[in-house]
Order: C-alpha cells, then sequence, then structure tokens
C-alpha cells in the first residue's frame, strides 16, 4: 500500500516563484473545510526570481494550481479537498489559480520504521528523514476518503497513485511538479 502513495512536490527551478500570502492564510491551516466569499489573495514568495515563469504548480506550502490541472484533480472526486480560486500579484498583473485546501488529515505515520525528529509536545514531527505509512491506518479507511490528503503529523500533501497517473497524462504535461515516491521521500527531497 506504501507504494501507492507519492507526495507532491515542486519541480526543481529558479525560475518557477513560491508563493505567499498577501492575507491572513490562518482559515487555512485548520483541518476543516473553509467559507470564502472572494478569491484568496497570494503574491510572489522570496526569493522572488529575475523573471518568474508561472507553471501549472507552485507551493504555498499548501498546493496552488492551474486551472487545467484544478480540472483533472477536480474530476477525480478528493474527498476532504477545497479548490479555493486564488488571485496571484504579479507586478500589476493578476492571475487566476486555485488553492488546494487538504483539509482531510489522517494520522498514519509508521512510529516504529520512520525516521524522524518529534516536537516538544510529540503532536507533529519536525523532520522527516524517512516516511513508512501505517498500511493497518489506511486499510480501515476507504481508498475514496484517502486518495489525498495531508498527514496529521506533518506538513505533506499524498497522493493516491491513480490520482498521479491521471496528472502525469495531462496534454501537454503539467509544469511546476514532481511525484516523489513515498518511499524515496525525505525533509530534504526539495533539494535532490
Amino acid at each position: 500500500m506504501q507504494q501507492e502513495y507519492f507526495i507532491l512536490m515542486r519541480a526543481r527551478s529558479q525560475h518557477h516563484p513560491l508563493l505567499a500570502w498577501n492575507q491572513s492564510g490562518s482559515a487555512f491551516r485548520k483541518a476543516r473545510p473553509v467559507a470564502v466569499s472572494e478569491p484568496v489573495k497570494l503574491r510572489l514568495g522570496e526569493p522572488v526570481p529575475a523573471k518568474p515563469v508561472l507553471v501549472d504548480f507552485h507551493s504555498l506550502p499548501a498546493p496552488v494550481v492551474s486551472p487545467r490541472l484544478k480540472e483533472v484533480l477536480e474530476s477525480v472526486d478528493l474527498r476532504g479537498v477545497q479548490f479555493i480560486p486564488a488571485d496571484v500579484e504579479v507586478g500589476d498583473a493578476m492571475h487566476r489559480y486555485w488553492l488546494v485546501h487538504m483539509w482531510r488529515e489522517i494520522r498514519c505515520v509508521d512510529r516504529e520504521h520512520s525516521v524522524f525528529e518529534d516536537s516538544e509536545t510529540g503532536l507533529f514531527m519536525l523532520l522527516l528523514d524517512r516516511l513508512v505509512l501505517d498500511e493497518a491506518v489506511l486499510r480501515e479507511i476507504p481508498l475514496e476518503d484517502r486518495l489525498a490528503f495531508t498527514l496529521e503529523e506533518h506538513v505533506v500533501h499524498l497522493f493516491h497513485r491513480t490520482v498521479v497517473e491521471r496528472v502525469l497524462a495531462m496534454t501537454p504535461p503539467p509544469e511546476g511538479l514532481r511525484f516523489i515516491p513515498v518511499a524515496e521521500w525525505g525533509d530534504s527531497s526539495a533539494f535532490r
């Protein structure tokens, strides 16, 4: 079952900007849907590339996706995922993207086989060098409820291989993202 999951990460490029909040993002740090009446406001995060290139995926660290990538993800009926319109300010221009608010959290790290550094409270992990999923926990959850989720213990966005296959089948292929198999992922993956 572990081999069925991938972690969504940004592609290694100095031209694809990180994003940052241009308003309060506190409502999106809770494990529940949010009610919004207008698009959230985002901007380019530091360090801003000299010539930023907007692509299909950017990290807030929450996923922020292009309209075409949103269509593919939305077609899968991802339970526990909410698509929020997001306006990304780049100079004088505003670009419409979609914040992927993954509010479903699953506590499924196999603490015996993973390599990590716990917070003082033990509620979340500060560093996660090797991730092993607790397959017994996942088996108790119907597949349709765990196609996409975040770890309760650490800020990681996981996608089932069926979702990954749909995304990677896009024509033209999506830009700005990569999926790392759980077995190959660690906190240092962003630098590899």
